[in-house]
């Protein structure tokens, strides 16, 4: 009986300890996507960023234009 508890104990911590291993690598898994992700996020905000000033300039080009054509024709 005592062979039988030892045995079936075993193979409870052998199971446990193959699950942790799991754990652990799904753990650096999911680890490296976030920061795969945050890195990614960081760029498209850069380029966001980018985008809104150079939209900003042109609008304000555009209306530099627009205001002395309309001076212009006066």
């Amino acid at each position: 009986m005592k062979k039988l508890l030892f045995i079936v104990m075993i193979l409870t911590l052998s199971s446990c300890m193959v699950s942790k291993k799991t754990f652990d690598k799904k753990c650096c898994e999911v680890d490296d996507l976030k920061a795969q992700m945050k890195s990614d996020k960081a760029t498209y905000d850069y380029k966001d960023e980018l985008c809104r000033m150079v939209a900003y300039e042109l609008q304000l080009q555009l209306d530099t234009c627009k205001a002395k054509k309309d001076t212009l024709t006066d």
